[in-house]
């Protein structure tokens, strides 16, 4: 004969779960970002940081928001104050152009 054993967690460890999963997401660094042009620098505002300022980049935070505007290509990644990061462009076979 079989025997099945079923265990459930309780409300508290539910809690205690989602509580880790969300500090764990809090404690990432933000990207520094700018838009990839002026129409995007207007219309586009991240849920929680807000929108870009006249000129410069903005710190926004690395969520789902974020990556997809980047893979979008709507914003880019800023390294530093004066180098930008482009994507790699790439070649038939897939290698580095």
């Amino acid at each position: 004969m079989v025997e099945i054993k079923m265990t459930m967690k309780t409300q508290g460890e539910q809690i205690a779960e989602r509580r880790k999963k969300v500090n764990a997401m809090r404690t990432r660094p933000g990207l520094r970002v700018e838009p990839a042009n002026d129409d995007m620098r207007r219309l586009l505002k991240h849920p929680r940081a807000g929108g870009f300022r006249a000129e410069g980049s903005l710190e926004w935070p690395d969520d789902v928001f974020t990556q997809r505007r980047l893979r979008d290509g709507d914003i880019r990644l800023v390294l530093d104050e004066h180098e930008e990061t482009k994507p790699a462009s790439k070649g038939r076979a897939g290698h580095d152009v």
